[in-house]
């Protein structure tokens, strides 16, 4: 029976992935062999599990600084996840358009939450990822990455990391890095382009847990209130899905971004559940988000 069911996820695949059909957690079940991985600690924080400060980077030994850099940020509602999770396919896919991969851990809000003020919420998540694009801007060119050449790729709260990151002059810029340094930001499935007005939407604990309930620290936290016209931002990537009121948060987003001249990429996921659609990404002859995003890719490293 197990085998039959696997047949039927090859026949749906190439077929084009109509509807959520992933059997397994990767279509691919190893990592590119023409990979070589390190684990670097980007900081290094008394008290603070030094995994959570850390990223990986999936490399080709080649030390002449040539190569695109794709840095993925995962999901879990700001409280879950780990960086080695989810990702052969997006190996397979970056490993074949020759590109370094780099994942990124980052300090997670409690869970279950908790009301207790001094755990880790907004802007504890968003520094770190800007801490390991930091090293990774500063460092790269040692393992045969171009800093310049750098796409965010992130899924759900993942998603909201890497949009706020490459939108907001509170992160990067501080750190001496310009938004246009970072050539793309793509964001999959994410809720949290308004936070403000999610957290009266969603799950409220959710949002509690991760930014508080400050009106001013949710403004501060949603990357729809950073988009300027005259600033130079990011090309962008979102695929969207959900509820009417997701998409929608989704849809005022990219109607700012494009409002003010951003060049944004938008791909229909809602052939997919939340979890289906980050699965998706990379795995074979999957046509509904791998190929706009491989065509996104080229686009921003041209």
């Amino acid at each position: 029976m197990r085998s039959m069911y696997i047949i039927i996820s090859i026949v749906l695949g190439l077929a084009g992935c109509s509807k959520e059909n992933f059997e397994d957690p990767d279509y691919y079940p190893n990592s590119p062999s023409n990979y070589l991985v390190e684990t670097i600690q980007y900081n290094n924080l008394s008290g603070v599990d030094p995994n959570l400060l850390s990223l990986d980077i999936y490399h080709f030994g080649d030390t002449s600084p040539n190569k695109p850099v794709v840095v993925w940020v995962h999901g879990g509602g700001w409280r879950t996840g780990d960086k080695s999770q989810r990702l052969n396919n997006k190996l397979h896919l970056c490993s074949e358009m020759g590109y370094i991969f780099v994942s990124v851990n980052y300090r997670l809000s409690p869970y279950p939450g908790s009301s207790d003020p001094n755990s880790i919420r907004y802007p504890t998540h968003n520094n770190d990822v800007a801490d390991a694009v930091k090293w990774i801007y500063d460092s790269i060119e040692n393992y045969g990455g171009i800093n310049e050449k750098m796409v965010l790729l992130g899924h759900s709260a993942g998603g909201h990391l890497v949009s706020l990151t490459g939108t907001s002059n509170l992160f990067l810029p501080v750190r001496g890095i310009p938004l246009s340094a970072i050539k793309g930001i793509a964001s999959i499935d994410t809720e949290g382009y308004d936070v403000s007005q999610r957290i009266e939407e969603a799950d409220l604990d959710l949002y509690r847990n991760a930014f508080g309930i400050d009106p001013a620290v949710l403004f501060e936290a949603s990357p729809i209130n950073h988009l300027f016209s005259g600033t130079t931002y990011p090309r962008f990537f979102i695929a969207k899905r959900g509820s009417a009121k997701k998409t929608a948060n989704s849809l005022a987003f990219i109607d700012k971004l494009q409002s003010i001249g951003v060049n944004v990429s938008v791909v229909d996921g809602s052939q997919y559940d939340h979890n289906g659609i980050n699965r998706a990404i990379g795995a074979p002859n999957e046509t509904a988000i791998t190929e706009p995003l491989k065509t996104f890719l080229i686009q921003c490293f041209q």
